[in-house]
């Protein structure tokens, strides 16, 4: 399961991500997954992810509209970055709060997030898409993860994290005329910032429930009554 240890990153092979990252078949979880821009910029959102083991594929369903969907039917390529709840945050709504920085990976030369815990680069194998997602299957072709010890668990950022996903998808349904679930994501979002703000405290983490709220009550503002 180890491997060699690189500038602070212990490099194993990728068909190991079950075993070295403690992935669950089935299960959903929130990472950051890391593409190229057309002009070349790194692009970086929160998404969704299943692992599934036959053979070891990364499932990832991106809004059919959103820049990530862009970048993948273009260049059939990124990163699924294991990352804490502030960048998951940052990653989905770019607010400016928490820095991210952005290296290339070793093997597609992708963009990777440098404040990762874990990195595996992928390439796409089948992309299906619905008028609302873009159902995903890719193949890991790399796999560095940093031996550190877990963080503790903090409900905030947890709730923070997943008001965050929430709120991304307001403005694309928006975009859709889908105005109903877009009222029923920002009442979700309300409510799920509010219990993060009373458990947030100060740092970071509340300057992150801060423009989180901004960013709800700007989105409720565009939406006529």
């Amino acid at each position: 399961m180890g491997g060699l240890s690189v500038s602070g990153w212990v490099i194993a092979h990728p068909s190991n991500i079950f075993d070295v990252l403690g992935f669950e078949e089935g299960v959903h979880y929130e990472v950051v997954v890391t593409t190229f821009n057309e002009n070349g910029s790194p692009h970086a959102a929160a998404m969704g992810c299943r692992v599934v083991s036959r053979p070891p594929s990364f499932l990832l369903k991106p809004h059919v509209e959103s820049q990530t969907a862009r970048n993948i039917l273009r260049t059939r390529r990124g990163a699924v970055n294991i990352a804490s709840p502030e960048y998951i945050v940052e990653a989905a709504l770019d607010l400016s709060v928490v820095p991210m920085s952005f290296s290339l990976g070793e093997v597609l030369g992708v963009p990777v997030l440098c404040e990762a815990s874990a990195v595996s680069e992928f390439l796409v194998d089948e992309v299906v898409s619905d008028d609302v997602w873009l159902q995903v299957r890719a193949s890991p072709q790399s796999l560095k993860y940093r031996p550190a010890p877990a963080r503790p668990y903090s409900r905030s950022a947890a709730l923070l994290m997943e008001a965050a996903v929430r709120l991304s998808r307001v403005e694309p349904f928006l975009g859709m005329n889908r105005r109903d679930e877009a009222l029923r994501l920002l009442s979700e979002v309300r409510a799920l910032v509010e219990d993060s703000a009373r458990l947030a405290g100060g740092g970071r983490l509340g300057q992150l429930v801060g423009a989180v709220r901004e960013r709800l009550y700007s989105l409720e503002r565009k939406i006529p009554p």
